[in-house]
C-alpha cells in the first residue's frame, strides 16, 4: 500500500511540474510596473493617488478622513522601492483563484492620516506618522476582453 501511495505522489508531482503555469511575478508584469506610476495608475483603473498627500484622487475614490497616506511622491517611491528590493516572489495570475492579491511589508516612511477633506474629495488637513507597514494591492483591471493586472492600490498603516 504505501508502494502505492508514493507511486501516486510521484504521478502527481509530474503533473504538476508540466502543467501550464499561469502566473508571473506580479513585478516582472509590464502592466503592473507601469501602474506603479502614480500619474499613470489611475488611467489604468487604479487608486493609488488616494493614498498620496497632494496627489488628485480618483474621481470616486477620493481621499477622506482617516485614510492613510504616503506623505508625498519621495515616500511612495521608497515604498515602492522596499517592494521591488523584498526577496521572494509575488505571483499574480488567474489560477490562484481571484482576481486581487495584497502584500503587506513591514516598510517605514513618512506619512499622513487625513483628518480634513475639501469638497473635491482631498485631504487639506493631516496628522504625521511613520509607518509600520504598507499594504501593496495587485489587481485585475481594464475591460473584459483585455483585462490586465496593475498595483490596484498601496498604503501605509501605523
Amino acid at each position: 500500500m504505501p508502494t502505492l501511495r508514493i507511486a501516486g505522489l510521484l504521478i502527481a508531482g509530474l503533473l504538476l511540474s508540466i502543467a501550464p503555469a499561469w502566473s508571473a511575478p506580479c513585478l516582472e508584469i509590464q502592466s503592473v510596473r507601469l501602474s506603479a506610476d502614480p500619474e499613470r495608475n489611475m488611467a489604468e483603473g487604479g487608486r493609488l493617488a488616494r493614498h498620496i498627500l497632494g496627489a488628485v484622487p480618483p474621481p470616486k475614490a477620493g481621499q477622506s478622513v482617516g485614510t492613510p497616506m504616503f506623505a508625498d511622491r519621495r515616500a511612495w517611491d521608497v515604498a515602492w522601492q522596499a517592494l521591488t528590493s523584498h526577496p521572494g516572489q509575488l505571483l499574480c495570475g488567474d489560477e490562484i483563484g481571484s482576481t486581487q492579491y495584497g502584500k503587506t511589508l513591514g516598510v517605514q516612511v513618512p506619512s499622513m492620516l487625513c483628518e480634513e477633506t475639501d469638497g473635491a474629495g482631498r485631504c487639506v488637513r493631516a496628522r504625521p506618522f511613520t509607518s509600520e507597514t504598507v499594504t501593496y494591492v495587485f489587481e485585475v483591471s481594464g475591460p473584459p476582453e483585455a483585462p490586465a493586472w496593475i498595483l490596484g492600490t498601496a498604503y501605509p498603516k501605523p
